[in-house]
């Protein structure tokens, strides 16, 4: 027996039903379809529902039909967002207005289509925008149809987008339950209110022109931010249309508003995104750049110095040269510090340690009537990370806490260190809850003066932003990428009463017996050098000073061709120092290919920038250093003996 034949009755009511299993295959086609649809039931019977409604096929079907199917709850197409499901059309060719429930019979594994036609209906509120009063007294004393109505807006009702009908000044006369819970304005308070005035309204807009575009019969679209009953606001999806009556008077809006508040933050942070890439990628760009340019003039500036020795005077010029040079490679590490591209020579040590001898720089670092106290936990704290940059990032913030500090006659830095608290830190472990696992130094830094204001505090790590007339706005900037650089986290509380608190948890490591590094010293002896660089202002002067150094230089200007020389004589060489990023072959392929020759090759990675797949590749290797451009003369040399003598 078929569920026809089960349900005889449903051909005998005034409603369409058909029904479909799991495979979306029509299994009942009840006479009022025949009718509606010219389909007989034994057409449609066995046929596959999208397969003789392709349109269903789209998403906005699909999808909520399927949810069906796979026994979740009823699913309702009302006639104001989908007009009709199954096309019936009407005896003057116009397709009938649907309200369709889709239900799941779970002791048949069907899906049940109960389409009831509300044309009539529809006509009737069509013709309710040109209507007279008396028109609605007769509406309200049809019963059948006051129960479509009644219907119509309970669907309206349950939908998720709110809906919002006023008069031509926007008082409001009807809303859904939706607006309701968006906003948080009961029924009764928004009687009074005028939604443009008051709703949409914002100090620096007003709705005037979208009214004009209204009252000229056209449809408005656009984006707006909705005020709540308790003052905050919401952005919305805002779509308005006139209702004019047969007199083309306008008489109410009805307005369509969809909550996107998630979507526009996905926005914001897509935008922002994108926004950071482009300054790393700038950012890194114009660092190597100029380590290249300083890479040849440290070596220029090293070879003119050892010319002029007898000259004095030309010879403490040169000197200023060297230290201004080197003081613009700071300014690039910083850089490229900040585009994440940064080298990070990383080693142990124990902080507690560091943030005492720091303590010690940054009572010179700071004016004389700027006292500076110091709170330390017992213990090592060991880490691991890059001392230098640690450095630079607290010197940061110890510049920060001494220009709050700059009109103050009592201002004080605090420095303190401890393990971190479960107790404590709660507030800062329930913001970050990676707090949560592993050992984490806290370092606090904090000053008592006129704090940050709430209206920028957002954006204090903003790359180049700046609240001095001549800052970079690359100094907390920097900070923020070296902690995320060591795995750390940082918390900025900050009042005008009690000053600015900068919070950093340092992840530390198990403790180990301290080792120093041994500094070696030998006799200097000359070696054989490959030197390989795409830019003579940088092979050049290299070449020069090492040379210079008593070293034995062959150049090559490029991965292919050094491979090349390195290939006609591998044993000739004592060490091969490359560029790591040049066009054809870089250096971390070139120098793979010399291994192959010759595995024990000490190699010298030098480099205007970095990248963290290569600076991990390069730690992977045996005998292997990498440095950063520009490089200091005198520590190449120390550094290229040192290698040569390990190696042999």
């Amino acid at each position: 027996m078929n569920i026809s034949d089960q349900f005889p009755l449903l051909d005998h009511i005034p409603t369409g039903i058909l029904a479909i299993n799991g495979d979306a295959e029509v299994v009942l086609w009840n006479r009022m379809l025949e009718h509606w649809t010219d389909r007989t039931r034994e057409e449609m019977v066995g046929k596959g529902l999208f397969d003789a409604y392709p349109e269903l096929e789209a998403p906005a079907f699909r999808l909520r039909i399927e949810q069906v199917l796979n026994g979740g709850p009823p699913v309702i197409f009302s006639p104001q967002l989908h007009h009709h499901l199954i096309p019936c059309p009407l005896p003057d060719g116009s397709l009938r207005s649907q309200l369709v429930t889709i239900s799941w019979l779970a002791s048949h594994k069907l899906a049940l289509f109960s389409i009831q036609d509300l044309s009539e209906q529809h006509r009737l509120i069509e013709k309710y925008r040109f209507a007279t009063t008396e028109l609605e007294e007769e509406l309200r004393h049809s019963q059948l149809l006051e129960r479509e109505k009644d219907l119509l807006a309970a669907a309206i009702d349950q939908a998720g987008e709110a809906v919002i009908i006023t008069d031509p000044t926007g008082t409001i006369e009807y809303t859904n339950r939706a607006f309701l819970n968006q906003t948080g304005w009961g029924p009764d308070e928004l009687k009074t209110i005028a939604i443009y005035d008051t709703l949409f309204a914002t100090p620096e807009t007003s709705f005037t022109h979208e009214l004009d575009i209204l009252g000229s019969g056209e449809i408005w679209q656009g984006r707006q931010n909705i005020m709540c009953k308790d003052g905050h606001s919401f952005t919305a999806s805002i779509t308005i249309a006139p209702i004019f009556n047969d007199q083309q008077k306008l008489t109410h809006h009805v307005i369509i508003q969809e909550d996107i508040s998630r979507q526009v933050a996905m926005e914001e942070k897509f935008r922002h995104t994108q926004k950071q890439e482009a300054l790393i990628t700038l950012v890194g760009g114009i660092a190597h750049d100029f380590n290249n340019l300083l890479a040849g003039l440290v070596g220029q500036t090293y070879l003119a110095t050892r010319e002029v020795r007898d000259m004095p005077k030309t010879a403490d010029r040169m000197k200023k040269i060297q230290a201004i040079t080197q003081e613009a490679a700071e300014i690039v590490k910083q850089l490229l510090t900040f585009a994440r591209q940064g080298e990070m020579h990383s080693n142990e040590f124990p902080l507690a340690s560091f943030v005492k001898e720091f303590a010690k720089l940054a009572r010179h670092s700071v004016p004389e009537n700027i006292n500076i106290r110091c709170d330390f936990e017992s213990g090592l704290f060991p880490f691991r990370g890059d001392p230098n940059q640690l450095q630079q990032a607290l010197l940061n913030i110890i510049q920060n806490a001494s220009e709050a500090l700059r009109d103050s006659n009592d201002g004080e830095i605090k420095i303190g260190l401890f393990a971190l608290n479960p107790e404590t830190d709660a507030v800062h472990i329930r913001k970050h809850p990676v707090l949560r696992h592993g050992n984490f130094a806290h370092l606090c830094i904090h000053d008592n003066g006129r704090g940050i204001p709430e209206a920028i505090r957002e954006r204090i790590f903003d790359p180049f932003f700046s609240t001095k007339q001549l800052g970079s706005g690359l100094g907390l900037a920097m900070v923020m990428g070296c902690i995320r650089h060591h795995q750390g986290i940082i918390d900025v509380e900050s009042s005008t009463a009690n000053g600015t608190t900068f919070h950093l948890f340092l992840p530390t490591i198990p403790q180990k017996h301290a080792s120093s590094p041994a500094h070696e010293s030998a006799e200097h002896a000359g070696v054989t050098i490959l030197l390989v660089d795409d830019d003579d202002r940088v092979l050049e002067p290299t070449m020069e000073l090492l040379e210079a150094m008593q070293h034995q230089v062959t150049l090559a200007r490029n991965g292919s061709e050094a491979c090349e020389v390195f290939a006609s004589k591998p044993e000739a060489w004592d060490i091969v120092i490359t560029d790591m990023v040049m066009p054809q072959m870089n250096g971390l392929e070139a120098s793979r290919r010399m291994r192959k020759l010759r595995p024990d090759i000490p190699v010298i990675y030098a480099t205007g920038y970095d990248q963290s797949l290569v600076i991990e590749d390069t730690r992977k290797m045996e005998n292997t250093i990498l440095i950063s451009k520009p490089f200091n003369p005198e520590e190449l040399d120390q550094l290229i003996m040192k290698m040569v003598r390990r190696k042999k």
